[in-house]
């Protein structure tokens, strides 16, 4: 597995994927995207990491691809800044794996891909989120150095915050 930024020739594995996605309740694109539109869907992923036609409130973010032998096997991304808040107090970070990849240590290793592309952008605290109940996304964080923020998720409408703080350069 290694990552990728997002590219039109992954485009059948990447269809495939989204039903995976779709098939457990758990839509990753807009309704009614169709091959045909992946070109563009494909060129707004990129204008995000320019802070491009971004929507109000948004801010700009590096999508990577998670890519494997057979294509298309999940993505993360890098929120490339952030409006400092109590709540918010690094970079925002987010990671979906196809479902017939998981439980392969993509996201772990994806996760620690991840680190080395925010150290080569200054980028030196993160902030990745999970549910409460999802202990495979809290593993992979916490193997990758996060360290719990709110021990209670209540606090934060379920969802657990940790901090992951970098060094310049790969421990």
């Amino acid at each position: 597995m290694r990552l990728e930024l997002p590219s039109e020739r992954y485009v059948d594995s990447f269809f495939q994927a989204m039903a995976e996605f779709e098939a457990e309740g758990d839509p990753q694109i807009p309704a009614g995207l169709t091959p045909e539109q992946f070109p563009a869907y494909v060129q707004r992923l990129h204008n995000n990491a320019l802070g491009k036609n971004l929507p109000e409130g948004y801010v700009p973010s590096q999508e990577f691809w998670m890519v494997d032998s057979d294509g298309f096997a999940g993505r993360i991304i890098l929120g490339l800044s952030y409006y400092p808040s109590p709540e918010r107090v690094g970079h925002h970070v987010g990671y979906a794996v196809r479902p017939s990849r998981r439980r392969r240590g993509y996201a772990t290793q994806a996760l620690r891909c991840l680190l080395d592309e925010a150290r080569k952008r200054n980028i030196f605290r993160l902030m990745p989120t999970c549910g409460a109940a999802n202990a495979a996304s809290r593993k992979v964080i916490e193997r990758n150095g996060g360290v719990l923020l709110n021990p209670d998720p209540a606090e934060a409408d379920g969802e657990l915050r940790y901090l992951i703080e970098l060094e310049s350069t790969p421990g």
